[in-house]
C-alpha cells in the first residue's frame, strides 16, 4: 500500500500539468577551441568546460557502463520507470524527505536542461520530481532513444570542471572519449553519480570502489565476462597530473583571435552576446596562424636579443593578398604583462613612434596627389613657421644636410629635411588620410611631424600599410582567422574590409622600387635576405623605439624593438646603440630568411592595370605627334611624359623679287644671301 501511495504521490502532480513547449530548453555552454592554420592546438575557452560527440563516435564500453551504472532499462521504459519511482518514493515516504527520484537518464536530462539554474542544484521536492517526469514523457515523444542518450552523455557533469564524456576524458585521462577503455569508461560512467565524492584525482580509494561496483553491475547484466571484469578492477585508475590553468599556446595571438571575436557583430549584437558567442558558444575557430613561422619569429628575436635586461621586440607578419596574420610575436613573457606589444592599444598597452618608417606613407601620399619621385626638394635642416604661430625644429639625423634632392633619393637616405617640407606643401591631414586609407588604424594627429613618424602606431598598423604596397595599393584589412565552424554546422569566414584604390598600382610598384633601394644601398643594408625585398628603417630621436618594416611579393613582415614599460633611450644593448638598421633589421632578415626558406623568389611585376601603350618621339622622349612620328612603347601610366615634342620652328620665305637673286631670311629675321641652314 505504501509503494501505490508513494508513487501516487509524486506521479499525480505531473498529470496536472500544462502541455510543455520545450523551447524553453536551455542552451548548455559549449567550449570553444582555437587551432593554428595547420590543425594544431592553441586554447580551449570555456565558462564549462563542455564539447558534443555524437553517440556513433563513442566505444560501446563506454554506453553500456553508463547504462550498467544509470539506467539499465534506458531502451524499454518510456522515459520513467515505474519499478524505480516506487523504490524510491519508499524510501522518501519512510524518511519524510526526498532523498532518491529514481530518475531515468531522460529525467536527468531533464534536469540539466529545463530545471536546474546553470551552476546549481535543483531542489528535491515532489513538484520538482513531477515537473521532470512531464518532461520526460515530452521528451521522450520528441526524439529517439539514442538521441537523448547522446544529448545526455554531452551534458551530463562528472568533476573537475568537466561537462560531457568528452571534456570528462580529456581531463582525467589526456586523450579523446572515442579511445576510451573498458577501465577507463567504467570509471567514468561511476563518477556521474556524485562527481566530487567519486572524483578519482581528489578521491582515489571511492574511485576504484566506484568503478567496481560499475563493472560488477554490467557482469550482472550480462554486458561483459566476469574475467574482463576482474582485469579491469586490477587496472591503475590511469588519471593524468592536474592540468596547468594556463592551457593556451601562443596566449599573445589567441589574444588577438578573442578580440577579434569579440567585435565581429555576427556573433551577437551587443558586448555580452558576443562574449557569450566565444566562451559558451562551442565554436571551433581556425586561425591564420603558420606554426613554422611563428617558431622562426621568436626564434629570430631570441638570437638578437637573449638576455632579460634586453628591450623587447615584436613581429607581426602578414600575407599581403589575403590580409591573413602569419606569425605574431607580442612580448617576452604574456603571464607577466599580459600586454601584446605587436597589437598596440588593442593590445592592452600603447602605439609607439614609427620614425622614418613612417616615410613611405608620407611618400605614398605625394604620388596619390600627383607629386613624382623624381621632385627636388631642399634636404637641409631648418626651422618652420607654423601657420598657428609656433616654430618645428627640424634635424637630419641620417643622410644629407644640405643641398636639393629627389624625392625617391631622401627616402632612401632618410632625410628629414626633404620630408618635412613634403609634410608642409601637402598638408598633414593628406598624409593621416593616406594612412587610413593603407590600413593604419592609429587616430593620427594631424601635425607636420606626422611625416618623420612622430604619431604613435602599432606594429600592426605599420605591417597593414606596408601589406598595402605590397599588394599594389589594394589594403586588406588584418585578419587572426581563416574560418569559424559554429555548434550547429554553420560556417564564418573572416569579416574583412578592402580598399582597393588605396594608391594607384603603378605609384605602389615605383614606391618598391624605392624601397629596394633601401635595403641594396640605403640605410637597410642589413636587411639583405638574398631576394627581391623592399623595406625601411625607423628610428626615434632618443632611440627609444627602433623599428624596420619591409616585404617581399609573398610577406610582410614589421619588427620593432624598445621598452614595454615607456621611453628608455637604447643607447647600449650588448655595447651597440640600437637603431632601425641594425637590431630590427637583423631580426628582420633572421625571421624572412627562415620564414621563406622554402618558398621559390619571386620578382616585384610591374601592374598591367597601370600599363599603357603610347606613341614615344625617341629623339626627345616625349608625346609623339604630327610633326615628330614615334614608336610605341608600353610602360606604367605614372611614367608617360605629359609633353608632346616641340613643333619645329617655321622657316620664312621672301617674295622672290624680279631682279636679281632670291635672298633668304634666316629664323631670326635677318636677310642672307648665304645657303640656308637645315631647320631644326
Amino acid at each position: 500500500m505504501k509503494r501505490a501511495v508513494a508513487a501516487l504521490l509524486l506521479a499525480a502532480p505531473a498529470c496536472s500539468l500544462a502541455p510543455i513547449d520545450l523551447s524553453s530548453e536551455r542552451q548548455l555552454p559549449l567550449r570553444t577551441t582555437i587551432i593554428a592554420s595547420d590543425g594544431t592546438f592553441l586554447a580551449r575557452l570555456y565558462r564549462q568546460n563542455r564539447a558534443l560527440l555524437p553517440l556513433e563516435s563513442l566505444p560501446d564500453a563506454l554506453i553500456d557502463a553508463v547504462l550498467a551504472a544509470e539506467d539499465a532499462r534506458f531502451y524499454e521504459h518510456p522515459g520513467y520507470d515505474l519499478r524505480s519511482i516506487a523504490r524510491a518514493a519508499i524510501i522518501n515516504f519512510d524518511r519524510g524527505e526526498i532523498l532518491q527520484g529514481g530518475s531515468t537518464i531522460t529525467q536527468q536530462y531533464v534536469k540539466n536542461t529545463y530545471i536546474a539554474a546553470p551552476g546549481k542544484a535543483a531542489p528535491r521536492t515532489l513538484e520538482r520530481k513531477a515537473k521532470e517526469l512531464r518532461f520526460a514523457i515530452e521528451i521522450e515523444r520528441r526524439f529517439s532513444k539514442d538521441e537523448i542518450l547522446e544529448r545526455y552523455l554531452n551534458t551530463v557533469y562528472l568533476g573537475q570542471g568537466a561537462y560531457g564524456v568528452k571534456a570528462a576524458s580529456e581531463t582525467f585521462f589526456g586523450h579523446g572519449a572515442g579511445t576510451l577503455s573498458l577501465p577507463e569508461a567504467a570509471l567514468l560512467a561511476g563518477v556521474i553519480k556524485a562527481p566530487s565524492r567519486y572524483d578519482p584525482r581528489d578521491h582515489p580509494r571511492l574511485g576504484r570502489q566506484r568503478r567496481a561496483y560499475v563493472l560488477d553491475r554490467m557482469v550482472q547484466l550480462g554486458l561483459i565476462s566476469f574475467t574482463r571484469a576482474r582485469q579491469a578492477k586490477e587496472s591503475p585508475l590511469g588519471i593524468t597530473a592536474i592540468p596547468r590553468q594556463l592551457s593556451t599556446k601562443q596566449p599573445y595571438f589567441v589574444e588577438a583571435v578573442k578580440r577579434e571575436v569579440l567585435n565581429d557583430r555576427r556573433f551577437g549584437k551587443t558586448d555580452i552576446e558576443r562574449a557569450g558567442a566565444l566562451w559558451k558558444g562551442g565554436l571551433r575557430i581556425t586561425t591564420t596562424l603558420d606554426p613554422e613561422m611563428q617558431l622562426a619569429a621568436e626564434e629570430a628575436v631570441r638570437t638578437y636579443l637573449p638576455a632579460a635586461e634586453d628591450p623587447e621586440a615584436a613581429i607581426l607578419a602578414i600575407r599581403p593578398k589575403t590580409g591573413e596574420v602569419l606569425a605574431m610575436v607580442g612580448g617576452r613573457d604574456w603571464e607577466l604583462s599580459q600586454v601584446n606589444l605587436a597589437m598596440g592599444k588593442a593590445g592592452g598597452g600603447s602605439g609607439r613612434q614609427p620614425g622614418s618608417s613612417f616615410k613611405p606613407i608620407a611618400a605614398a601620399a605625394a604620388m596619390e596627389s600627383g607629386i613624382s619621385l623624381d621632385a627636388q626638394y631642399q634636404a637641409s635642416p631648418g626651422v618652420f613657421h607654423l601657420v598657428d604661430g609656433s616654430t618645428w625644429t627640424v634635424a637630419n639625423s641620417e643622410g644629407t644636410a644640405g643641398g636639393f634632392l629627389p624625392l625617391n633619393e631622401a627616402l632612401v637616405r632618410s632625410v628629414n629635411g626633404v620630408f618635412a617640407r613634403l609634410a608642409l606643401q601637402l598638408g598633414p591631414p593628406a598624409i593621416a588620410k593616406q594612412a587610413e586609407l593603407m590600413g593604419v588604424q592609429a587616430d593620427l594627429p594631424a601635425y607636420p611631424s606626422i611625416a618623420l613618424g612622430a604619431s604613435e602606431v602599432s606594429v600592426l598598423d605599420m605591417a597593414t600599410a606596408y601589406a598595402t604596397i605590397a599588394n599594389y595599393g589594394t589594403a586588406v584589412e588584418p585578419t587572426t582567422i581563416k574560418r569559424i565552424r559554429s555548434a550547429d554546422g554553420a560556417i564564418f569566414e573572416p569579416d574583412q574590409s578592402s580598399t582597393p584604390a588605396a594608391m594607384a598600382p603603378g605609384n605602389a610598384f615605383l614606391l618598391t622600387h624605392v624601397l629596394h633601394d633601401v635595403i641594396s644601398r640605403g640605410t637597410g643594408k642589413a636587411a639583405d635576405i638574398g631576394r627581391p625585398a623592399a623595406g625601411k628603417t625607423g628610428t626615434t630621436d632618443d632611440h627609444a623605439d627602433a623599428w624596420f618594416v619591409g616585404y617581399t611579393p609573398d610577406l610582410v613582415a614589421a619588427v620593432w624593438v624598445g621598452y614595454p614599460e615607456g621611453r628608455v633611450p637604447m643607447d647600449s644593448v650588448h655595447g651597440t646603440r640600437v637603431w632601425g638598421g641594425n637590431y630590427p633589421a637583423l631580426i628582420w632578415r633572421a625571421f624572412m630568411s627562415a620564414a621563406l626558406k622554402d618558398t621559390p623568389k619571386q620578382i616585384f611585376r610591374l601592374p598591367e592595370e597601370d600599363m599603357i601603350t603610347i606613341e614615344i618621339d625617341p629623339e626627345t622622349g616625349l608625346l609623339a605627334a604630327d610633326w615628330c612620328p614615334g614608336e610605341a612603347r608600353t610602360m606604367l601610366k605614372q611614367l608617360a611624359p605629359r609633353e608632346v615634342c616641340p613643333a619645329p620652328t617655321p622657316t620664312i620665305t621672301a617674295t622672290p623679287s624680279p631682279v636679281g637673286p632670291s635672298p633668304e631670311v634666316s629664323p631670326s629675321g635677318s636677310a642672307s644671301g648665304a645657303t640656308p641652314s637645315p631647320s631644326p
